[in-house]
């Protein structure tokens, strides 16, 4: 997904609502402004961070993309999730200060840092961020109990919700829901769904018959949000 970069801090940053200072006092996000590390700019394919690494914080992407993954002991990636602006990552960090899945911009991507080191000076001085990141670390879990779920439902009902999804999360950004550009190739989509190459080809095509999407190279259009959806939610 192509996302237009903007320059933004805590102060003045359109994803405030999502993003660290969500839940904060005017006060308090000057706080945590002057803690958080300025911005970090990378292109396509670049690591955020490595599985393995050192926990250095929790990181809130300010534009652009990104994918989650994890290698397998035969060294297959698995893509665990796609990030969006304002969404955060890093929060496995916590469990033994190492970062148990690696992140890599899927476009050029800025990203933000609440250092390691200065968290527990923040949780004492800011408590309402303590527990506005524990709402994060909660709908991250229960984001990845409905992807559990869903990899056990038929391939059309994975494909129609991982777009329906993108829509509801962009919209939600303040981009468009109904067009946008992925930055994952079909074999990414395919890897992150556990769906063949040629079955996800095969949908798109279908969906698009269906009139539901239009579909060219990396740009969709999605021409009916409402059927798409009803292809997932009639069943639960």
């Amino acid at each position: 997904m192509s996302l237009k970069q903007n320059k933004v801090n805590c102060n003045n940053c359109s994803l405030d609502n999502i993003c660290f200072p969500r839940g904060l006092s005017l006060e308090e996000i000057k706080t945590i402004s002057q803690i958080i590390k300025p911005k970090k700019t990378l292109q396509r394919g670049e690591y955020i961070f490595r599985e393995g690494d050192d926990f250095r914080g929790v990181l809130a992407i300010k534009s652009g993309t990104a994918k989650l993954i994890s290698n397998d002991h035969h060294g297959n990636e698995h893509i665990l999730n796609i990030l969006l602006p304002g969404e955060l990552l890093g929060f496995d960090g916590f469990c033994n200060d190492k970062y148990h899945y690696s992140a890599i911009a899927l476009d050029t991507l800025s990203f933000c840092e609440l250092p390691a080191k200065s968290m527990d000076d923040i949780f004492h001085n800011v408590p309402t961020l303590t527990r506005e990141l524990f709402r994060h670390s909660s709908e991250k879990m229960n984001d990845d109990r409905n992807f559990f779920v869903l990899s056990k439902r038929p391939a059309e009902e994975r494909l129609a919700h991982f777009l329906i999804s993108l829509s509801d999360r962009l919209q939600k950004r303040g981009f468009s829901a109904s067009e946008f550009t992925l930055s994952l190739t079909r074999q990414e989509m395919g890897n992150h769904l556990g769906l063949a190459l040629e079955t996800v080809s095969r949908l798109l095509k279908r969906f698009q018959q269906e009139n539901l999407i239009n579909f060219k190279s990396k740009h969709i259009e999605i021409i009916d949000i409402p059927r798409l959806r009803a292809i997932f939610t009639y069943t639960e």
